[in-house]
């Protein structure tokens, strides 16, 4: 993941195209043609073997080593089997990126055998040149008159982003977009993606002024974990949209080797985009409408709708699509509806959607939309107008476009039709308005809307506090050791049960036979019923595949009352098992005593590992095998109490927990802290491949798992996002105080009192840290400095137990933000007033310090105002370099944490002095 040589491919000074001529067919030729026909302002030179004197006009060289000057960028444009050579003359030469456009390299091979593609990969590497492709469409920066294809047309200037995966796809989002004119900030396919992937492309958008959105064409994600940190970063300031093809496995382009328990990688995709804060839409045509309302109206302040058209047909149709994507009608209030009443028929509704009659003028529009505008339920307002010989179009477009104005309603449109109304939408979109052509696009761009801030606000939601049950997780995992050194790649059934119930997941109690007669001996105890079940090699893998014959299978039965009973029972259960799994090592009997649990709503939940995406937490419906393919749902680990609800709400078995439990709250916080658990879990003891609790039940004190099984891997599975590092908590005690004061990351859970923390300093301290006076910070302003990823930044918390025994307060707070590149972190600190001369300052500092130097960082920076000389004195102290910085009136503080290795790290440095 690096943004390094990206400006060489953005804005190059001089670009080389190796291998154009003036064919008509020529790629090269193609490509110097756009970058011609651009207007591109920077020098072109062309490589061809055939030694031409020019091409097209441009000059012309024989061969890379005879070019009198490194260029930015280099294309190419020659057969498969020349690519990897030409990189490394072009490294040799001092060039620093290039675009490799030759197709086909993903299914020409070289003499080992392997695909071309690889062969460019490793010539990149070892040169360090920048690649992008091979089979790309290359790139177009309109502000730079940049157009760097070989598309049969160019885009127009705008401020949104487009990366693709195929170069035919892209060609016909060019087309789109121009119709609709959406212009471009930035506009390129990745092809194969050999070195320059979609990580790196979007740490660089993330911090373009210039882009305001992010569109991306997405086939495959080979790097998830780099991939999904560049996004969490870019979708905080500015909205990712997503178009993931290959849903189906008969669509995927590169077959995808699915993980236990589940049946099709598309749900994967889908959980990894909503935890990466993405709008994921079906299509090209969803994502322009999603597009529209994302960048022209204004965040949502509640999610109904008002619906008004002139005529009942056009908001019936509304209607239906808000109500099929789970959308609301906002109600109208009765100050709203009597003055609604005044100027609409006496046969209104009076509710919404608000039928305005086929003869509706510019005027009752516009006075609709202000009486909308006055109501405190009313945020979101869609109007829609059919053709009619009684009004002109245009003049109730000019009508709604003023009467929007002067309201803080959302306000987008429909104009039905095509070819008289395409003036009147051409008016709303000079004015600012998004505009559909159908009423089932228009409500299905608003629901990508609240789709999107929906995602947006779960992922700066502060989850309540869960705090894991203390265990001794050393034995635990000495258990998990064992079974492996064993060469045991399952637990047993009593291995796994323990192991959940250390995690302080409730577990039916069982006991353990080896025959029959034992089983007849526990029943003697208390001669209650009892449920037996019958255990052997293949029940203690999760997920366990069945075949038609084997879904017939009965592994328990229950409420057996009397020894003949057990005896009929366990025959049965031998002879069942021995005829459908005949090759499974019978392993004893497992008896519980019956109406342990109450309830029929039964879950299955569990964690399976994903080769590329790794651990994943699974949730749904037990039983039928039907029902659990059906139902179950993804959510990648860690998980917190809010992400684990939002796994269950997405289920079909949390609506019946919501309609047929008894106490449907507590049941739901039940299942939720076991998905917690679960994360927890395969964080702990990352050798676990596969975990499977089916059925969940519920009892008066919560969940129950009655059956549990575990595989194992002596690969450890590591989740894509940065769990919480446990390992980087340290205690101290304050020299003056003697408080008891534990230094850790910081958690999303600790939003309350990191507000309580900044709203008890000082003003002065206040200004100190964020250079201007505050009085007030919001829960999402703290939210976002809690919840953050710990690949990109790290923040050091010091908390003690508050002094009047209610919970922890926060004393100080140290921070960085790290670029993509690991090369320049940015630090800021501030520590409670009533902390000065503990020394909590500098021990937070160094801290930092530490763990920067230790991660490979190469330097430190940050901003102190000039006042502010407890931080300069301890800047000095700590061996930051200060110099004052007239531009912005700030001190500049530079740390020096190690040595840059490469020429590129210096070059960006900017520092002569290495």
């Amino acid at each position: 993941m690096s943004t390094r040589y990206l400006e060489s491919l953005f804005n190059p000074d001089s670009i080389a195209v190796i291998g154009a001529s003036e064919r008509a067919d020529s790629l090269g030729g193609m490509v110097l043609r756009n970058l011609m026909g651009g207007e591109y302002a920077g020098r072109l030179l062309v490589v061809n073997q055939n030694d031409y004197d020019n091409v097209h006009g441009v000059p012309c060289v024989k061969k890379v080593s005879r070019m009198d000057f490194s260029p930015d960028l280099a294309i190419i444009c020659t057969p498969p089997e020349t690519v990897a050579k030409a990189i490394r003359r072009l490294g040799e030469a001092g060039v620093r990126t290039a675009i490799v456009m030759t197709g086909g390299m993903s299914r020409t091979h070289s003499k080992t055998g392997q695909p071309l593609m690889y062969a460019v990969r490793e010539a990149a590497r070892e040169t360090g040149v920048r690649v992008l492709g091979p089979n790309t469409i290359g790139v177009m920066v309109p502000k730079r008159n940049l157009n760097a294809t070989y598309a049969h047309m160019g885009v127009i200037p705008g401020r949104v982003a487009f990366i693709g995966q195929s170069g035919t796809i892209a060609s016909s989002v060019i087309d789109w977009a121009f119709a609709r004119g959406v212009g471009f900030s930035y506009f390129l396919t990745l092809g194969d993606g050999m070195d320059i992937d979609h990580d790196d492309l979007i740490d660089y958008l993330a911090q373009d002024s210039q882009t305001r959105a992010i569109l991306l064409h997405i086939e495959n994600i080979p790097n998830p974990s780099r991939f999904m940190s560049a996004v969490r970063v870019a979708s905080r300031t500015k909205p990712v949209i997503a178009v993931k093809s290959g849903r189906v496995p008969e669509s995927e382009w590169v077959p995808h080797d699915l993980p236990a328990g589940v049946t099709r990688s598309d749900p994967i995709y889908d959980a990894m985009l909503q935890r990466a804060g993405v709008l994921r839409v079906d299509g090209l045509g969803q994502m322009f409408d999603a597009l529209e309302t994302l960048t022209r109206m204004r965040p949502l302040r509640r999610e109904g709708l008002v619906i008004m058209a002139n005529g009942v047909g056009p908001g019936v149709l509304a209607v239906d699509r808000l109500d099929h994507l789970d959308g609301e009608l906002a109600q109208l209030s009765e100050k709203s509806v009597d003055a609604l009443a005044e100027l609409l028929p006496p046969y209104w509704t009076r509710r919404n959607p608000i039928d305005l009659n086929y003869d509706a003028s510019p005027e009752l529009y516009s006075k609709v939309i202000q009486i909308l505008g006055r109501d405190p339920e009313v945020a979101n307002v869609l109007v829609m107008y059919a053709p009619s010989l009684t009004e002109d179009n245009l003049q109730i477009a000019d009508a709604v476009v003023h009467a929007s104005r002067g309201t803080r309603l959302n306000v987008f449109t429909c104009w039905l039709g095509q070819s008289t109304v395409m003036d009147s939408r051409e008016e709303f979109y000079r004015a600012g308005i998004p505009s559909f052509f159908s009423p089932e696009k228009a409500v299905t761009a608003f629901m990508q809307h609240i789709r999107h801030q929906r995602v947006q606000r779960l992922l700066t939601e502060t989850p309540e506090s869960f705090t894991d049950h203390f265990i001794d997780r050393s034995v635990t995992r000495r258990v998990v050791r064992k079974a492996l050194n064993d060469g045991r790649y399952h637990l047993s059934n009593r291995e796994a049960r323990d192991l959940i119930s250390d995690y302080g997941i409730s577990t039916v109690d069982t006991i353990y036979c080896d025959d029959v007669d034992e089983v007849l001996a526990v029943f003697a105890v208390e001669r209650r019923p009892v449920d037996v079940s019958i255990i052997h090699e293949q029940v203690c893998h999760p997920f366990l595949k069945l075949s038609p014959t084997q879904r017939r299978y009965k592994g328990t039965i229950q409420k057996l009352n009397s020894e003949q009973a057990i005896i009929e029972a366990c025959r049965f259960l031998m002879e069942d098992y021995q005829l459908h799994f005949p090759d499974s090592g019978f392993l004893g009997f497992a008896v519980q005593y019956s109406y342990q649990h109450v309830g029929g709503i039964e879950f299955s939940v569990g964690i399976t590992r994903d080769p590329v995406f790794g651990p994943l937490v699974v949730c749904g419906a037990a039983g039928a095998q039907i029902n659990v393919k059906t139902d179950r749902q993804i959510a990648l680990p860690p998980l917190n109490m809010v992400l684990a609800r939002e796994l269950l709400r997405r289920t079909y078995m949390y609506k019946l927990l919501k309609e047929h439990s008894l106490r449907p709250e507590e049941d739901i916080r039940a299942v939720t802290e076991t998905l917690v658990t679960l994360s927890q879990i395969v964080i702990d003891i990352p050798e676990i491949k596969g975990l499977e609790i089916s059925p969940l039940l519920f009892n008066h004190q919560g969940a129950v798992a009655v059956n549990t099984a575990v595989n194992l891997s002596d690969q450890a599975g590591r989740p894509i996002i940065q769990p919480y590092p446990r390992e980087l908590e340290e205690w101290i005690v304050l020299p003056k105080s003697g408080r008891r004061v534990i230094i850790r990351p910081v958690l999303a859970e600790d939003e309350p009192a990191h507000r309580v923390f900044h709203e008890l300093q000082s003003p002065e301290s206040i200004r100190y840290r964020f250079f201007q006076y505050r009085k007030h910070f919001s829960r999402e302003d703290v939210a976002q400095m809690v919840q953050i990823d710990y690949d990109r930044e790290m923040v050091f918390i010091a908390n003690a137990p508050r002094e009047d025994g209610e919970g922890e307060e926060t004393l100080g707070t140290v921070r960085t933000w790290t670029d993509a590149d690991n090369l320049r972190c940015e630090f800021a600190v501030m520590v409670h007033d009533k902390m000065k001369g503990e020394g909590l300052g500098i021990t937070l500092m160094q801290k930092m310090i530490d763990y920067c130097r230790e991660r490979g960082t190469v330097e430190m920076v940050g901003n102190v105002l000039p006042d502010n000389r407890p931080m300069l004195s301890l800047a000095e102290h700590l061996g930051f370099e200060v110099k004052y910085n007239h531009e912005e009136e700030v001190m500049d503080l530079r740390l020096v944490l190690n040595e840059p290795e490469k020429d590129w790290q210096r070059e960006r440095l900017g520092k002569d002095t290495y």
